[in-house]
């Protein structure tokens, strides 16, 4: 039995598992990871959302400052979103 809770919580190839000591008093982390990964993404939603309402700002400006019509102001934004499908490219 030792050698069954040994393998589980060492991973059956050895390698330690994240989340679940069999042999821990503890038991199951997993759902403090859970929290812990939901915290982080939503950091990372809320600092991408920032910005992009940064880049809005500056499309707007950029709008603005050289009055342009519906149609070109429309077309600056087809070339930003552009710009960010790349981006997001370059990424993965």
């Amino acid at each position: 039995m030792q050698n069954m809770i040994d393998k589980a919580r060492n991973g059956f190839s050895g390698i330690h598992i994240i989340g679940v000591d069999l042999g821990a008093p503890e038991g199951d982390y997993s759902a403090e990871l859970t929290l812990m990964l939901n915290s982080a993404r939503n950091d990372e939603r809320a600092n991408r959302a920032e910005v992009f309402a940064a880049r809005l700002e500056a499309i707007a400006c950029f709008i603005t400052k050289n009055e342009l019509t519906g149609v070109e102001a429309a077309e600056a934004l087809r070339t930003e979103a552009d710009r960010i499908r790349n981006e997001v490219g370059e990424i993965h």
